[in-house]
């Protein structure tokens, strides 16, 4: 799938939830869960990160 495709669905996504879930949990909630989904960005980062390392450390061995 093109990679541009992705991201306009995917924002697309994004600003249907925030405008359901705005009148729900308020902007402290919004905020709260922009955080929470930046946390777990990151882990997946981290861990990609830390997967390639392993694979260039054994094909160096």
């Amino acid at each position: 799938m093109n990679l541009y495709l992705l991201a306009a669905i995917e924002w697309a996504i994004m600003l249907a939830a925030i405008i359901i879930l705005y009148p729900i949990i308020g902007f402290m909630g919004l905020l709260g869960l922009f955080l929470a989904f930046v946390g777990f960005e990151l882990h997946l980062i981290w861990h990609r990160i830390d997967r390639e390392r392993k694979q260039e450390k054994k094909k160096l061995q």
